[in-house]
């Protein structure tokens, strides 16, 4: 193999880990004795794939607090946090040109803090493809243009990731807390405290999700 960059894979403590350029990479996520990780070259389209307090992403009933354990293990996670109106309590990164056509995939890591349910979606294809996902027993729910996979990992995070293709040139990653699997029930009255924990979204054209790639 050949790789002219530094990567990410899951070490034996199920914890993401940076490996340098040219270095092979053991990767223990579905092996307990470790094995060669092979990948196609892609690259992450969201520029600030951990840093979700940057204006690019747009929180809609709710805020986030940074600080917070990720999947490697320090203090770079963030907890998305539902307001109090009865409303939807997301949030979504900026437009992000695609190729019309194509198969994206989108990936990010959660952590239940008091919702259950997650739905994500891209809401600017014409489309507008979502999953909705149970963290409390990995099971999917409701889909609509889109299929989602639930990956576990260390310090009890989730990898969501959901692909579709892409109706337009422009698209987008939102995650929307909820209490349910359904798509027309998103909306409630948060309670101001509960959400989720989120870390290292990713946006990669392709049918299925590579190891996480950061981006700042």
């Amino acid at each position: 193999f050949t790789r002219a960059s530094s990567a990410t894979v899951v070490n034996k403590d199920g914890l993401i880990e940076t490996v340098g350029s040219g270095e092979p990479r053991i990767d223990f996520k579905d092996n307990t004795k470790g094995a060669l990780l092979l990948e196609p070259t892609r690259s992450n389209l969201i520029p600030y794939s951990e840093d979700f307090s940057q204006g690019y992403w747009t929180k809609g009933g709710s805020s986030v607090v940074s600080g917070f354990t990720s999947p490697k293990g320090d203090l770079s996670a963030f907890k998305l946090v539902e307001g109090t109106a009865n409303e939807i309590h997301r949030i979504t990164s900026s437009n992000i040109i695609t190729t019309d056509g194509v198969e994206i995939t989108q990936t990010i890591f959660v952590k239940n803090n008091g919702r259950n349910w997650i739905r994500l979606r891209s809401t600017v294809t014409s489309t507008t493809p979502y999953v909705f996902y149970n963290l409390s027993n990995n099971t999917i729910g409701s889909t609509s243009n889109a299929s989602g996979t639930i990956e576990t990992l260390g310090n009890d995070y989730k990898r969501l990731s959901i692909t579709y293709t892409a109706s337009g040139i422009n698209n987008n990653l939102e995650l929307s807390l909820s209490q349910v699997n359904d798509n027309n029930l998103v909306a409630y009255q948060g309670d101001g405290t509960s959400g989720v924990y989120i870390y290292g979204a990713q946006l990669e054209q392709g049918s299925y999700p590579t190891s996480y790639i950061p981006n700042y």
